[in-house]
């Protein structure tokens, strides 16, 4: 059976400094088919009409465990891969300085706790930089508006992926996501009709879900290609050749 999402990417070796990203992707994709799977095998052979709840439940899960994996996967990257970036990018490095002087502003007493701690650590940037990654990724990442700041945080060029019609496409997969996880997917609104036909959970077509996850799993890869063009351009993780001694 032809898998329902191929990534698109050239595969990682184990020892690249992208593997650990890229199995990520690699374990997302590889659930969200199984998911997929399920569904087409247990619609095969069915004419039309449309899929029972528990049908639904797949593809429900489909999308579930693509923004889960997108949210392990962003916070991989930004754990292991900003504090290389804030050594040599500029935006990377303004980001933090801003986060900083905003925390001096907003909570005094925090901030000199944190100013201690960084007195008398060995490697004092490292204290702020460890609050500065917790902030960022403390939370569940599943909003555009998180995924943007946490992105331009790492000097990613959000314009260039957060279009505005990539943004919406988003906007309605998270949408979908949060009514499954916070709300079961059940017709709480008093105001539905409750005429034949009438469920008591919503609708979801197999099509606008695997549109949902496809949006999911493509901004992860935009990502990852965001971040290794960055590592890239600054040659990070490229063994310097050692220069030979003139005779």
């Amino acid at each position: 059976m032809k898998s329902f999402y191929k990534i698109s990417l050239s595969a990682e070796k184990e020892n690249s400094i992208f593997y650990d990203e890229y199995n990520i992707l690699t374990k997302t994709a590889e659930s969200v088919n199984s998911f997929n799977a399920l569904y087409r095998a247990g619609r095969s052979g069915v004419k039309g009409g449309p899929s029972t709840h528990e049908q639904q439940d797949l593809y429900r899960a489909v999308l579930v465990f693509a923004c889960a994996g997108l949210d392990v996967f962003v916070k991989q990257l930004v754990k292991n891969k900003l504090p290389q970036l804030l050594d040599v990018d500029k935006d990377v490095q303004g980001k933090f300085k801003e986060y900083v002087k905003r925390g001096i502003k907003k909570d005094e007493k925090e901030i000199l706790n944190t100013v201690a701690l960084a007195l008398i650590d060995q490697t004092p940037r490292n204290v702020f930089l460890n609050e500065y990654i917790k902030n960022m990724t403390g939370d569940s990442l599943q909003s555009v508006s998180e995924l943007k700041r946490v992105s331009e945080a790492s000097g990613i060029d959000t314009k260039k992926i957060f279009t505005d019609k990539k943004a919406n496409t988003l906007k309605d997969a998270f949408i979908a996501r949060n009514q499954i996880i916070h709300e079961m997917d059940i017709n709480i609104s008093d105001s539905t009709s409750r005429t034949t036909g009438y469920r008591t959970r919503r609708q979801r077509k197999a099509t606008v879900m695997e549109k949902h996850t496809k949006s999911i799993l493509g901004l992860a890869e935009e990502l990852f290609s965001a971040y290794k063009e960055k590592f890239q351009k600054y040659k990070i993780g490229v063994e310097k050749k050692p220069k030979i001694a003139k005779t």
